[in-house]
């Protein structure tokens, strides 16, 4: 199929103030056979009134509100093209995106997944900023890629494309999986076990930084990333297990620290335990140590090291 049609699907939550340029992002498309599929999640804000401005240009779905997976779940149910790719509501595309990565699938008919790259902008200061993480190397995630997406999930949700006949082998995202954390991570690892992810490293994509992401849970977004590991690491066998023990450990010692600086001292415990669990490490060691002492030694310790971090 030399034209195939791409479903864009947008779940929006309360998204007024972004949802405008988000859509008008996939209309400037330059690739134009495209179906914009709008899901207004239970917004109490007036998204609905921004959704009805479009009228037939895009397809609009109003439900109650099932999370950020349910809205998602949604929109690919009624998504009718062979390729569906994801915008959330305050991100935005540059004109090329879609035409891209289709390219790039027509090349290769073994891809599931086509990423891009990522600008990033600030909404404090009104500018393109550098990325949250500097070391990140999202080119890694191509190919054969699943060992190397368990050690870490780069891929931003609203660059990917996916190939529909794909998608339907491995389902949809997991409900069980509880708020705006890692469902995207979830079948981002079902898609590389079955095919082939490629990355265009052009910055295609605009991730908006502004104070009211989910991502922003610092501990919900841990706790269901170590859930979510945690359950897809027992169906590996011994080796790979064994390769991903550093990571597990590390990962509980964040959750950890996490619930610690929220004075929840028993969760801080259980994540060091798991910490330990995984990997022995005196970090964590002595970390689910300090989490037995009193709240008051625990304040004068951070006092502490931010007073020295301050005088670095």
């Amino acid at each position: 199929m030399e034209n195939p049609l791409v479903s864009v699907v947008i779940p929006v939550y309360n998204g007024q103030r972004f949802l405008r340029q988000a859509i008008d992002s996939v209309l400037a498309q330059t690739y134009k056979n495209l179906e914009a599929i709008v899901v207004n999640d239970g917004s109490t804000d007036r998204s609905a009134e921004v959704m009805r401005a479009y009228g037939g240009r895009i397809v609009a779905v109003h439900q109650y509100n099932m999370g950020v997976g349910g809205a998602r779940n949604t929109g690919m149910k009624k998504a009718r093209g062979q390729f569906i790719a994801f915008l959330d509501q305050d991100d935005w595309w540059r004109p090329e995106k879609v035409a891209k990565q289709v390219a790039r699938f027509a090349a290769d008919k073994n891809l599931g997944l086509v990423h891009t790259g990522v600008a990033h902008w600030e909404e404090g200061t009104n500018a393109f900023v550098g990325p949250l993480d500097p070391a990140a190397r999202p080119g890694l995630l191509a190919g054969n890629c699943y060992q190397r997406l368990l050690e870490d999930n780069q891929i931003y949700n609203s660059s990917v494309m996916v190939r529909t006949e794909v998608l339907r082998r491995v389902g949809l995202c997991d409900p069980e999986i509880r708020g705006n954390t890692v469902q995207d991570y979830d079948l981002w690892l079902r898609l590389a076990k079955v095919s082939r992810f490629a990355f265009l490293p052009e910055e295609l994509t605009v991730f908006r930084i502004h104070g009211r992401q989910g991502t922003w849970d610092r501990r919900e977004m841990l706790g269901e990333e170590a859930r979510l590991l945690e359950r897809v690491l027992r169906g590996e066998p011994p080796e790979v297990r064994k390769a991903m023990r550093l990571r597990m450990a590390r990962l509980y010692v964040e959750l950890g620290t996490s619930h610690l600086d929220f004075a929840e001292r028993p969760l801080a415990r259980r994540s060091y335990g798991r910490s330990l669990g995984w990997r022995f490490t005196l970090r964590a060691a002595l970390l689910w140590a300090a989490s037995l002492l009193p709240d008051v030694i625990l304040r004068r310790l951070r006092r502490t090291r931010g007073k020295r971090t301050a005088g670095k």
